[in-house]
């Protein structure tokens, strides 16, 4: 019977280790927390922002957003986007307090803005990639917060590297739960 307790708890901590690596790519920047994962060709980054401080304490709304340092690509797209944002422009030019304006890094970068985004909880991007060598293990992400006229920068044009999680492909958590049953057989042929 103990070592039937034993192995369970064994399990459930390895397994939850397992799981709980799938959450690690959040930044926390100035009361707005960034969540990116990375799935087969598919960045996703979700921002909870309803409540900013510090400098971006009076940002209402998101006018942009940049990644940086992402390898190598032929080309990306926008399959999903908060409720406003669907209809932004994707570039590859470099963000600035003006938006993305800045100089072009074709491949390399993708710059996303157009008309201002309430800031909320749960603003969820996605692109998918294709071609090249796309690599975002850690990339730069800045962002542009607007105030409440939509068209005045607030505060810090963010430019932070954002740890990005790779989610575990479903073959894993079936490994993992496969293992498992393996362990509680193994544990019952011994008791009996």
């Amino acid at each position: 019977m103990k070592l039937l307790i034993r192995t369970t708890l064994l399990a459930a901590l390895l397994g939850a280790a397992t799981l709980g690596s799938a959450q690690a790519g959040t930044l926390t920047f100035q009361g707005v927390d960034f969540t990116s994962s990375w799935s087969g060709n598919v960045l996703t980054l979700q921002i909870d922002a309803a409540d900013p401080t510090g400098s971006w304490t009076g940002a209402a709304s998101l006018g942009a957003l940049q990644f940086k340092d992402l390898g190598s690509f032929d080309s990306v797209s926008l399959t999903a986007a908060p409720k406003g944002a669907s209809n932004w422009t994707l570039s590859s030019n470099e963000l600035s307090a003006n938006g993305c304006t800045g100089g072009s890094h074709a491949g390399a970068s993708l710059c996303l803005s157009g008309a201002p985004i309430a800031l909320t909880d749960d603003m969820v991007f996605q692109f998918a990639f294709s071609g090249g060598d796309p690599n975002p293990v850690a990339p730069q992400l800045k962002v542009n917060m607007l105030g409440l006229d939509g068209g005045r920068k607030v505060g810090s044009l963010m430019g932070e590297h954002l740890p990005v999680a790779a989610v575990p492909e479903p073959q894993t958590y079936a490994m993992m739960l496969g293992g498992l049953g393996l362990l509680g057989l193994m544990a019952r042929r011994r008791k009996g």
